[in-house]
């Protein structure tokens, strides 16, 4: 990919720019579980402020409730 390239973010709907692999993405730390996770939820890119989210667990699989 050349360039930067303007995506809109899957969880809160804001567009961000990419720019492939050299993203700002490559450096928050998200784990191997997290972006698993990540691609089976969604089909693209997650915004700077998704992926803080899910690097800091707040945005991960809700455990189901016991009653």
């Amino acid at each position: 990919m050349r360039g930067p390239v303007e995506k809109v973010c899957e969880e809160c709907r804001q567009p961000f720019q990419c720019v492939g692999y050299q993203c700002w993405c490559g450096t928050v730390g998200i784990t191997e579980q997290q972006m698993d996770w990540i691609a089976a939820r969604y089909d693209d890119c997650l915004c700077q402020i998704c992926l803080g989210k899910v690097v800091a667990g707040e945005l991960r699989p809700q455990s189901p409730s016991i009653i």
